[in-house]
């Protein structure tokens, strides 16, 4: 797979996502350092939640950069052979959670906290933000990471599949 030209990279809904990511990490990094020097010298658990409040801006900053480094659209052409690999990909990954048409009733969904989403839902995010969440898994939800167990073609595969549970 090739990098993503300049013109691909300049994708609204990805550099407006990037943004909000960066203006949130800014904000919450402003407030954690102001809560850290007021905790630090009233010596108080204010200085706990500045420090909780940092490390969470750090996370939205490195979430923003993973997504700005991917190509905004999948770069595997949506045929009806990557459509049914991401299928079958789904059927062997993510079925058993997200369930057969992907409203997140799968078998094992019953038993998860939080329940797993409700992939019909996905339409208005960018095939990154999909890619991202499918490589990483989501931290604090049972949505593990596949990106030792599908390839990075098999996961743009899956992608494709997803688009066509949201038509």
């Amino acid at each position: 797979m090739e990098p993503c030209s300049p013109s691909q990279r300049e994708n609204p809904a990805v550099s407006r996502l990037g943004l909000d990511l960066a203006v949130l990490a800014t904000l919450l990094a402003v407030l954690g350092l102001g809560a850290l020097a007021y905790g630090l010298r009233a010596r108080s658990t204010v200085a706990w939640v500045g420090a909780l409040l940092l490390a969470t801006s750090a996370l939205f900053v490195g979430q923003a950069v993973r997504l700005g480094r991917l190509p905004p659209q999948n770069p595997v052409p949506a045929t009806p052979q990557s459509v049914r690999t991401g299928q079958r990909l789904y059927q062997q990954h993510c079925q058993v959670c997200h369930g057969p048409e992907g409203r997140g009733d799968g078998p094992a969904a019953a038993t998860l906290r939080p329940r797993p989403a409700d992939l019909r839902r996905t339409a208005r995010f960018p095939d990154s933000l999909l890619f991202l969440r499918i490589t990483e898994g989501l931290p604090g939800t049972a949505m593990p990471a596949f990106r030792d167990t599908l390839t990075e073609e098999e996961r743009w595969h899956v992608v494709n599949y997803l688009r066509r549970l949201t038509e």
